[in-house]
């Protein structure tokens, strides 16, 4: 086994310096250094690929990542020739990253210490599990967030023998709170939810309209505080979770007091993890941190020998494929509507009779419609680009709070709290699992939603007022 390893270690090693003389040899007469690398990287990726040192399938994403690290191509150009969007690319590694937490200790380290503060209340354990979630979301993208925490509920419910199905009002608020929550915490700051930059960037770009950092927080932040603790009363009051047996508090005490320390597998899958999403929030400020490219490293760095942090098997056989499915059928269909113009005239016909009203009732009328838009086209990037250009538009012309108007359309863009299409919910709802049903989610989300639309409409556009925002 060890000598198995030992070859695997040998034949990257190899594949490595192929890149590398590559990289040092000089151009030969009529062939440009792009061109030259391109055939040092395929000769180095025919030798992964033969010998299987690392999975084909790794080798080749690891491959697609060297293209615009090297300066071969940018890395738009890169993508779209593959026809690879950055959701794609985040669900891909966000599937490994979570395949890991769930298969190691870690989800056991951190729900011990969540129970030891709430006991058997199951209340309790709800409100610290969207706490967590939702203050790790105002960091990293809701999409990563929810694939990350997913397996700390799992661990509860499977050590609460919670049954399959959508039996158990437990399961039901714990994988939807997770879901809630990090739609949550994705307002508190700009990187909390690739949709608030889309939204941001638009309303630049076509009003001029900048919102710093600073800015976005504060209406982010008050928007939080007041959506969090209505959102865990209503999943409490309406769906009434069950108590978690003492049984699986006894379990879980006693496996975590059991556990030894860190493995290496472990720490290497960590400092991963941990590097991926700093480099993600990073990239926020530094272009060059594509977040398509750092996804792809860090998803092969996680099957790198001779760490096994990730079972290949596992990674194909139990990831939520359909995740990424939808999302490319989703944009075949938004391609097509926005090719043909469709989308806009839809647009046009919402918003293009509104201009005769009030401004509080178009803010009010425009985010019902963003809300109900969200829920029926799952796609948040695709509602941020149709929405955000009109609607602050229309808001400008009337005299009205352009920050506020972005806002809105970011709030609704990043979350769809009323059917399990949008792919935060979508994670957990084509889980085998089944733990809920698209009507138990719409009979709590329909809180959240409109708490969302009220916030929005009546109060952020005071509180950009009152901070002398334009």
């Amino acid at each position: 086994m060890r000598e198995k390893a030992s070859f695997k270690v040998g034949v990257v090693a190899v594949a490595v310096l192929i890149v590398a003389a590559t990289f040092l040899v000089p151009n030969p007469e009529g062939l440009a250094f792009e061109g030259k690398m391109l055939i040092g990287l395929l000769a180095a990726a025919i030798v992964l690929w033969v010998t299987e040192a690392i999975p084909i399938l790794i080798t080749a994403w690891l491959f697609a990542a060297a293209v615009p690290i090297l300066g071969i191509l940018s890395p738009g150009e890169t993508w779209a020739g593959g026809g690879v969007s950055v959701a794609m690319v985040l669900c891909l590694s966000c599937f490994a990253f979570a395949l890991f937490i769930q298969h190691s200790t870690i989800s056991l380290r951190i729900i011990a210490r969540v129970l030891r503060w709430a006991g058997n209340n199951s209340a309790k354990a709800l409100a610290g599990l969207m706490l967590a979630t939702a203050v790790l979301s105002a960091i990293i993208d809701d999409l990563v967030l929810v694939l990350m925490m997913l397996p700390f509920a799992y661990k509860i419910l499977d050590e609460n023998e919670t049954p399959w199905g959508g039996k158990s009002a437990l399961a039901k608020a714990l994988v939807l709170g997770v879901a809630f929550s990090s739609y949550i915490g994705g307002y508190i700051t700009p990187v909390g939810s690739v949709v608030n930059v889309l939204a941001m960037g638009f309303a630049e770009q076509a009003l001029g309209v900048t919102v710093t950092f600073a800015n976005w927080m504060v209406l982010g932040t008050v928007t939080a505080v007041v959506m969090l603790p209505i959102t865990w009363f209503a999943l409490v009051k309406i769906l009434k979770p069950e108590p978690i047996s003492d049984e699986a508090l006894a379990r879980i005490e006693e496996e975590h007091a059991a556990l030894p320390g860190f493995t290496r597998d472990e720490v290497w899958g960590m400092l991963v993890v941990l590097g991926a999403m700093v480099l993600w929030v990073a990239g926020s400020w530094f272009p060059a941190l594509d977040i398509v490219v750092v996804g792809l490293v860090a998803l092969g760095l996680l099957f790198l020998p001779p760490f096994k942090c990730v079972s290949f098997k596992r990674y194909c056989d139990e990831s939520p494929w359909q995740v990424v499915m939808l999302n490319w059928a989703v944009g075949c269909v938004v391609a097509g509507m926005l090719a043909t113009g469709s989308m806009s005239w839809l647009v046009g016909a919402v918003f293009g009779p509104m201009s005769g009203l009030p401004l509080i009732a178009v803010l009010l009328i425009v985010a019902v419609f963003a809300c109900v838009f969200h829920n029926i086209l799952p796609a948040g990037a695709a509602v941020a680009g149709l929405i955000t250009i009109p609607v602050c538009t229309l808001v400008a012309g009337m005299g009205g709070n352009v920050t506020a108007a972005i806002f809105l359309c970011a709030v609704f863009s990043c979350a769809a709290f009323l059917l399990p299409l949008d792919l935060c919910v979508y994670c957990a709802y084509s889980s085998e699992r089944k733990y809920f049903t698209p009507f138990d989610e719409m009979k709590v989300g329909w809180v959240p939603s409109v708490v969302a639309i009220a916030m929005v409409a009546l109060v952020i556009p005071g509180v950009c007022t009152l901070m002398g925002l334009q």
